[in-house]
């Protein structure tokens, strides 16, 4: 039996290395392993018998869809329950009412001015500051997300909004829509226009929300960190960019389509002689003012602070009581905020239109996508139910949409500040959204004279450490040069083309360089190390048995690799389209035993005399043609197998037997195998050609006059 003299074989390697060791080494540490070699339908039988007892005792306790576990799926998509009957007052209460003030300091001010990046004003701002934010309590699970307005999403909505409507500067004061180019007043206009942006919520909102029921929270996945940077930081850019002329107090038109920053930044200079001087200064001061206490103070004391100074809220404040006495819209012609009506909308059916229905998909990745990373970034300790938080960025999206709020989505500075008040529970959420409130109902009047480029300056800080991911770059380029063209190739479209196509540009970069790469994969031959049972890439140091290939290809076999497979497959072992089937050599094997020292035992040695053919003039490893010749292909790496790769494979089988040539397939992903059970392949292989490993398919398929590995 081949057993009989494949196991006494490594017995005789295992006395081998010993005698190798030196005295002072631990020999304790030799790895000693025997089997028996088996096909791969022998271990599965073996494996099935064996766990027969198992297999029926999962059959029997596999779930059922009963009352008690539907009533269990419900009350899963309401986190708050449970966060309310585990609710320790002493030791949480303080915490999340601490940070939840803390982060109201923030959604305060980013809400009016998010609120007038949108293109909307700044009580829809807060809207959206509100109710997302008491949404997301109740079905949300992270208590470190600060859901609300997000200075991307912001970006995203204006331009949803400007695709839709037709504004002052193209249709000479009036304002219009694109779909009825009716004349409407401007406070009709801008109605209109928080509609469009409601109805946008709405998509967005219903579009996460079945994502997270149908459980499809893993797309996250799909989008890597380097497109993600340079995505934000394209948004960045963007974000900048349209607030640098209200800084300046100059008036451009607006500007749409490709190249949309290059011709802003051409008009900004153009007009920079009617700048308002009065806003320069105004923005100068805020720049200084910020920098200072969250670049210096903040992060030098943090240590030492109770929670960091609210420096934006206590801006706002300083600048509307500052712009009220100096009187700086009629003096010095600053722009300001203007009036913010008291109370909270009424519900209202958001504008749903077709024309919105692409931009919102595009808006619902972006929030799942910004959201669900900051998420995993600050929830540490615990894993985070992507399938949940989708449910919750859902819920909040399409509920707000009733009352006039735009697409939410998390603010990276609020996120981080909960983070480090150490934020308990989502109840601090609850705090916030109070002072949101009070700011709606009673104090939203005394903040009209704030002035714009306060609330510009304050936007542009806010996408500040967006912008400093250029210094991500050196180390994308040290680690991997795809993941840099990613980032530059992503960036360089937003900026000079438009932020759409960044999208678009990333992610389809993304997918061929990954189809790319895959065909790249490393493949060759490999071999086994003499006198040790480990195989690596065949070198001179690498012996296999005369007439045998070992063949792998680190990727996946499917369209784009698969006459890759072959070709290489080709080249490196034997070439069958070259080779005439009635050419064949013979090779005779003999064994030659050689006692070893102080051991009666012998070590089997092979040798090879070859018959050549006339005229036969070929290579040595075509003079070893016979019908021993065995091809193995290791198949480790298969996790995907198409149908291409099927129809590759099975000819590869064919072309190899038509010339008297074996092709064994080794180590089989469970995947791969399934398929082929599915497929015609596993007939042309053959179950008996499949085996668990190289050491199986070499002892099992060698005649038993030559060596053992």
């Amino acid at each position: 039996m081949h057993e009989d003299l494949f196991f006494p074989r490594l017995n005789d390697l295992q006395n081998h290395q010993l005698e190798k060791c030196s005295s002072d080494e631990d020999v304790s540490e030799y790895l000693s392993l025997m089997r028996f070699p088996r096909t791969q339908a022998e271990l599965d039988d073996l494996a099935e018998n064996q766990n027969d007892d198992g297999k029926r005792k999962s059959i029997r306790g596999s779930p059922r869809c009963t009352c008690k576990s539907v009533l269990r799926y419900l009350y899963s998509l309401f986190p708050i329950v449970s966060v309310l009957r585990h609710y320790k007052i002493k030791e949480y209460l303080l915490k999340d009412a601490v940070s939840g003030l803390s982060t109201a300091c923030l959604h305060f001010p980013q809400g009016m001015a998010f609120g007038i990046l949108s293109s909307l004003a700044p009580k829809y701002g807060l809207y959206t500051s509100f109710f997302p934010v008491v949404l997301y309590v109740i079905f949300g699970t992270c208590p470190f997300v600060s859901f609300g307005t997000n200075a991307v999403i912001s970006l995203f909505t204006a331009n949803l909004i400007q695709s839709q409507v037709t504004t002052p500067a193209s249709s000479g004061g009036a304002y219009s829509s694109n779909n009825t180019d009716e004349q409407i007043s401007e406070e009709d206009f801008v109605e209109m226009k928080a509609a469009i942006a409601a109805g946008s919520s709405f998509i967005v909102g219903v579009l996460l929300l079945v994502l997270g029921l149908l459980r499809l929270g893993f797309i996250a996945s799909y989008m890597s960190s380097p497109f993600v940077g340079a995505f934000t930081t394209t948004a960045a850019i963007h974000i900048m960019t349209s607030q640098v002329p209200k800084s300046l107090g100059v008036r451009i038109p607006l500007i749409s389509g490709p190249g949309k920053i290059v011709i802003t930044y051409i008009e900004i200079f153009k007009k920079i002689t009617t700048a308002n001087v009065g806003s320069i200064v105004t923005s100068i001061v805020c720049i200084i003012i910020l920098i200072f206490v969250k670049d210096f103070i903040n992060e030098k004391f943090k240590s030492k602070m109770f929670m960091p100074i609210p420096i934006d809220l206590i801006l706002v404040i300083l600048g509307s009581v500052v712009s009220y006495f100096g009187e700086l819209d009629s003096q010095y012609r600053i722009p300001v905020v203007g009036n913010i009506p008291p109370g909270v909308p009424t519900p209202t059916l958001p504008d749903l239109r077709s024309g919105i229905i692409g931009n919102s998909i595009v808006i619902a990745i972006i929030v799942f996508v910004l959201t669900i990373s900051m998420t995993k970034v600050c929830e540490s300790k615990n894993a985070i139910n992507a399938d949940q938080e989708l449910v919750a960025y859902g819920m909040s999206n399409f509920g707000s949409s009733f009352f006039s709020c735009f697409p939410s989505c998390v603010a990276p500075p609020r996120t981080i500040l909960l983070k480090s008040m150490d934020a308990k529970t989502t109840i601090n959420g609850i705090f916030s959204a109070l002072v949101i409130l009070l700011i709606l109902l009673f104090l939203g009047e005394y903040f009209q004279y704030l002035p714009l480029p306060v609330l510009s300056i304050m936007v542009i800080m806010a996408v500040k450490n967006l912008l400093l991911q250029f210094r991500n770059l050196p180390r994308l380029w040290r680690i991997n040069k795809y993941d840099f063209t990613v980032w530059i190739a992503t960036l360089a479209t937003g900026v000079f083309i438009d932020f759409p196509y960044a999208l678009y540009c990333g992610v389809g970069l993304s997918v061929f360089l990954v189809v790319f790469q895959s065909q790249r994969g490393k493949k060759g031959l490999i071999g086994k190390l003499r006198n040790e049972d480990l195989y690596i890439g065949e070198t001179n140091f690498t012996v296999l048995p005369p007439g045998v290939k070992v063949f792998k290809m680190e990727s996946s076999l499917y369209f784009a690799t698969s006459e890759f497979f072959r070709e290489s497959l080709y080249r490196v072992a034997w070439d069958p389209r070259t080779q005439n089937p009635e050419d064949s050599n013979e090779v005779t094997l003999s064994v030659e035993s050689i006692p070893t020292k102080g051991d009666d035992k012998t070590e089997v040695t092979l040798s090879v005399e070859s018959t050549p053919t006339k005229g036969d003039d070929k290579t040595e490893a075509e003079n070893t043609s016979s019908n021993e010749r065995l091809v193995i292909i290791d198949c480790s790496s298969f996790n995907y197998v198409d149908v291409n790769g099927i129809s590759t494979l099975s000819l590869v089988v064919k072309e190899y037997r038509y010339v008297g040539i074996k092709v064994l397939l080794i180590r089989c992903t469970d995947s791969f195998l399934s398929v082929m059970r599915r497929s015609e392949l596993i007939e042309t292989v053959g179950e008996e050609n499949i085996f668990p490993d190289i050491v199986d398919a070499i002892a099992l398929n060698i005649s038993t006059n030559s060596t053992r590995l």
